[in-house]
């Protein structure tokens, strides 16, 4: 039987390469665009959104003050001595000179590596593979990610997963930034910091854009990118912890907030909305016969969370029917999962879906669609299992620990899991474990910022209250390796043993091998070495 290596072919590319960049016109009207001078790359450089033709590159060039383009170069070998496409990209002070573009023609299944370049400045090499064509079946390899506070600790996971082998691409799930630092006696706290952030508050344009380029500084985080494609959703820091998007009556509804941290954010990102003059990003990928990706986007036009936002039992709103992904976001998924011919159908959250409880009537927060939002959770629980419709995994980020949960459509009912979630950790951010919040009943966990050490009776009593919990890890911090064959999904959460220091030590990946058709993962856990 072929390896996958050996199914990933790397002929040269088509002929029909074409670049598409961004209009011209921002370099200003009567002005004759020329090659930058000078500049730097400190950002380094990314692709992003592969497609089995396409994918889309992104740098940035500081020290400059003129508008002008950049030159692209792609190439099927690192020595550019078989160039197959060249393009000048336009940049300004719009776009804070930020430059990308869509790259069409390319082959399916083809490794190609891609660079930057100013009148005397280059940017550093970076690689992509374009994804296989939908009648592949080349097993599909990919990590994901989250959580990234800058100053809570090193990007250990980054370092890691920057040294991984044959990634198709990276999934980031949100909280890329964070707009407000951590505070070091906030009411979850105390914390202690490994750096600083020099930005602070983001509010302004200027700010949230200098939050881009204090958490790429780190050599880890580029290194990342430069070697794997990105496909990126946000979740809330991105502009403002735990907004509503679609709410406008509410009193914390900042829309020019919004609009700010979505400008930064499209500036900052390889991909361009999915949505003409617009903000959409939910999609779906297509990755052979066996890996459909649907990103969603939770944010944008949800109302407001229930209860208050705050830790407790559930209140009357809780079960009233409110948006979540909104009616037009629903309606697509729905569809989009009836439709899929995937024999994995990878849904991108930034949430949970499954429900998390701290006691027997207590919800730790309201903020996920498993807690705060069950009417839509059902109407798509509920339509996977009516349309018989097999395969579906979420991903999730967010809550900062790593898990593997069935999904059920009745927590009750221990025989209606209709999908799994699959919790990855956080890079950096603080976790449960060294965190302290209520569980009820005016009791709480209290955690070790330093030495983070969950007693193993904390965990059998969560698990308790959550009987569709596996396993879970609320003290590490890391990502997730994904692996999908046409047999088997192949799940490995990589837990870095601390983040306080430098470091790329490793503990054992907490594991899952999920066969096609395989309904309930409880028991399934396996510490492996890696």
């Amino acid at each position: 039987m072929p390896t996958r290596r050996q199914l990933l072919h790397a002929a040269g590319a088509s002929a029909a390469v074409t670049v598409i960049a961004p209009p011209s016109v921002v370099l200003g009207q009567g002005r004759r665009a020329r090659l930058l001078r000078g500049g730097r790359f400190r950002q380094g450089v990314m692709s992003g959104e592969p497609t089995p033709g396409s994918i889309v590159l992104w740098t940035k060039v500081d020290d400059v003050e003129t508008s002008g383009l950049v030159n692209l170069e792609v190439a099927t070998d690192r020595g550019f001595r078989k160039v197959v496409a060249t393009e000048r990209i336009p940049t300004s002070r719009r776009t804070d000179w930020s430059a990308k573009a869509r790259v069409n023609g390319l082959r399916p299944s083809t490794n190609y590596f891609y660079r930057f370049e100013t009148a005397t400045r280059q940017s550093p090499v970076g690689r992509f593979r374009t994804a296989p064509p939908a009648d592949s079946n080349t097993p599909i390899r990919f990590a994901f990610f989250s959580c990234q506070e800058f100053t809570h600790g090193f990007y250990n996971a980054h370092a890691a997963l920057a040294e991984e082998d044959d990634l198709d691409f990276v999934v980031n799930l949100g909280d890329y930034i964070y707009e407000t630092p951590l505070g070091l006696n906030s009411e979850t706290g105390p914390y202690t910091k490994v750096r600083n952030d020099t930005v602070g508050d983001a509010r302004t344009l200027s700010q949230y854009r200098a939050k881009y380029a204090l958490y790429r500084s780190d050599p880890a985080l580029r290194a990342v990118h430069q070697r794997f494609p990105l496909v990126s959703i946000w979740d809330d820091h991105e502009v403002e912890d735990n907004y509503a998007g679609g709410d406008p009556s509410s009193e914390d509804f900042d829309a020019t907030r919004r609009r700010t941290g979505y400008r930064a954010w499209f500036e900052s990102m390889p991909l361009f909305p999915y949505s003409t003059g617009g903000t959409r990003i939910y999609r779906n990928l297509r990755f052979g016969r066996n890996v459909e990706l649907f990103m969603l986007d939770q944010r944008q036009y949800r109302d407001n969370q229930p209860c208050g936002d705050k830790a407790g039992p559930p209140c009357p709103e809780r079960d009233m029917a409110r948006d979540y992904l909104g009616n037009q976001q629903m309606r697509w998924l729905k569809e989009r999962l009836r439709a899929s011919k995937a024999g994995w159908k990878v849904i991108g959250n930034e949430l949970p879906i499954f429900s998390q409880k701290a006691g027997d009537s207590y919800i730790p927060e309201f903020d996920a669609w498993g807690n705060g939002y069950p009417v839509e959770r059902q109407e798509l629980l509920t339509h996977i299992r009516d349309r018989d419709i097999s395969g579906v995994t979420f991903i999730t980020g967010d809550v900062h620990y790593f898990a593997g949960c069935d999904v059920r459509v009745d927590n009750d009912k221990a025989d209606s899991v209709v999908a799994h979630d699959f919790v990855g950790g956080s890079i950096s951010s603080a976790s449960p474990g060294e965190s302290s919040f209520p569980i009820g009943g005016g009791a709480a966990l209290k955690g070790n910022d330093q030495n983070p050490d969950t007693p193993p009776g904390i965990l059998e009593l969560l698990e308790g209250f959550n009987p569709w919990l596996d396993a879970a890890d609320i003290d590490h911090h890391g990502y997730a390796v994904v692996e999908a064959t046409r047999a088997e999904l192949d799940v490995r959460m990589r837990r870095m043993a601390t983040i306080k220091k430098r470091s790329t030590t490793r503990l054992k990946d907490m594991r899952w091998t999920v066969e096609r058709g395989q309904k309930s993962i409880l028991g399934q856990n396996k510490s492996t070495d890696f």
